[in-house]
């Protein structure tokens, strides 16, 4: 099965610096895409189109709704 995809904007998280916000239109449609739904703990590939991707494990806020904090060592730059 392959790792649900979803965008997000490294310019944006919750405070505290070690999630990204996945409240994004288009982060939206990727979530909504997930079979069953996103749960928490999932591991995902979060990307910027065209710049870069890394696996995250999801994680749902009351405050802020779904995030993805990042797994060390996953980043990988894309050259589009």
């Amino acid at each position: 099965m392959d790792i649900p995809r979803i965008f997000f904007d490294r310019n944006a998280g919750p405070p505290g610096g070690d999630r990204y916000g996945l409240w994004f239109d288009n982060s939206k449609t990727d979530l909504a895409k997930i079979p069953g739904g996103p749960k928490e703990g999932m591991r995902v590939v979060i990307y910027v189109t065209g710049e870069l991707e890394m696996q995250a494990i999801l994680a749902f806020d009351v405050e802020w709704g779904w995030t993805a904090k990042p797994i060390p060592g996953t980043v990988q730059t894309l050259n589009e």
